[in-house]
């Protein structure tokens, strides 16, 4: 047994979070690994102190490396300080700025990120705004929490990919499908007409695409705005979950972003046992659901 390892994951209310955990459990195993999960339930402070006390409880529990997905990115900057420190590996999954410094502070120390190119992914969303409105247009895009990293390059992605040609709404939500639906709606409280709409809507997530979904029917119904029909794509794209909702046409497209855990825990595996030290980010790739080709206006 090569000790134990804390993923620690934003929620466990998320499809994408979820499969941080399936795909984690087995690739532990996989590598002689045991394997603990907290979860924050989007609660930065929270996820702060369960990975303070799986610190302090490391010389008991066998505790080799932590694995976070991150509530707020930089609140988690000390704590990994705090696990280096300690003789622990650090495996971010998802970017943030400070994994650079960390790194730097502790060469011994396997402290990395594993993730897509979250600009990329940004870009892929534009491409899917290009195969789904033509050339111009009026986009809504319903983004995570932009105080993380992801959120704020997946925002810049789509805008180096529109390149100035299309009307760009920003509505910020936190992941989450209630808060999507909620400002959603608290935008379209200010909608004058039918030539105020736009003609698709992004989200960052798959779950956030469903909260804008539910609140654009729910905006049909009420006000009798053309707008339920409206394109919608979001990002994640399991099998289970947002690759089904677009094949149920509920959703028009999503990006798939392989979960990063097993990567990780390979790395750790790797570090452990011979002293292979992975890159700083270790960049997964991720594609459009369906294929750009086949989406069409």
């Amino acid at each position: 047994m090569l000790g134990t390892i804390g993923l620690f994951l934003r929620s466990t209310d998320n499809d994408y979070q979820r499969r941080l955990e399936e795909v984690g459990k087995r690739e532990a195993k996989h590598h002689d690994f045991d394997l603990f999960v907290e979860s924050a339930q989007f609660d930065a402070s929270r996820q702060v102190e369960q990975i303070r006390q799986a610190i302090k409880n490391a010389s008991v529990t066998k505790l080799a490396a932590i694995l976070v997905s991150g509530v707020k990115d930089e609140e988690l900057r000390p704590v990994a300080h705090e696990a280096a420190e300690a003789g622990l590996e650090w495996a971010l999954l998802n970017e943030a700025a400070f994994i650079d410094d960390v790194r730097s502070q502790h060469l011994d120390r396997a402290i990395f990120a594993v993730a897509s190119d979250q600009v990329e992914i940004g870009h892929i969303h534009a491409q899917q705004v290009q195969a789904l409105l033509g050339s111009a247009g009026r986009v809504l895009c319903v983004t995570g929490y932009l105080g993380n990293v992801a959120a704020s390059q997946r925002l810049e992605g789509l805008k180096q990919g529109l390149d100035g040609k299309f009307e760009l709404i920003e509505l910020n939500a936190d992941w989450t499908s209630e808060r999507a639906r909620m400002a959603v709606a608290k935008w379209a409280g200010g909608i004058g007409s039918k030539e105020d709409l736009p003609g698709m809507f992004v989200a960052h997530n798959d779950e956030m695409a469903l909260g804008v979904r539910q609140a654009l029917r729910d905006i049909d119904s009420q006000r009798s705005l053309p707008i339920a029909s409206a394109p919608i794509t979001g990002c994640d794209g399991s099998q289970t979950f947002g690759q089904r909702l677009v094949r149920e046409k509920r959703l028009k497209a999503t990006v798939i972003m392989p979960p990063g855990s097993g990567v990780a825990i390979e790395w750790i595996a790797r570090m452990r046992s011979k002293g292979e030290m992975p890159p700083v980010r270790v960049l997964l790739p991720a594609t459009s659901f369906p294929a750009l080709p086949s989406l069409q206006r």
